[in-house]
């Protein structure tokens, strides 16, 4: 990874791992980037990253707006569908 390199995107940066997500009230935890992509995909929420807390909240305190960055640590929360059949009733109730 060089030394320079800044994601714009929620996509550039989970193409490199996983994400890790620190409240205000120091709460953290990392969710499965590709998953949190997808999830953010089908949503059709924009996925510049400046735009991403928009729609995380900490589930300690409910406040938004997180520190995001890349780790290679493993996922210690889990959310959305577990499989591809719960995607795609996601997906089926998001089209209305």
């Amino acid at each position: 990874m060089s030394a320079n390199w800044r994601p714009e995107t929620l996509m550039e940066l989970t193409s490199r791992g996983n994400v890790a997500l620190k409240c205000r009230c120091g709460h953290r935890g990392v969710l499965d980037g590709p998953q949190l992509t997808k999830y953010f995909f089908v949503h059709h929420w924009n996925g510049r990253l400046h735009m991403v807390g928009d729609h995380l909240r900490c589930s300690r305190c409910g406040a938004r707006q997180p520190r995001i960055r890349l780790t290679g640590e493993v996922p210690t929360s889990t959310f959305g569908p577990a499989d591809e059949r719960g995607w795609n009733e996601l997906r089926r109730k998001l089209r209305g």
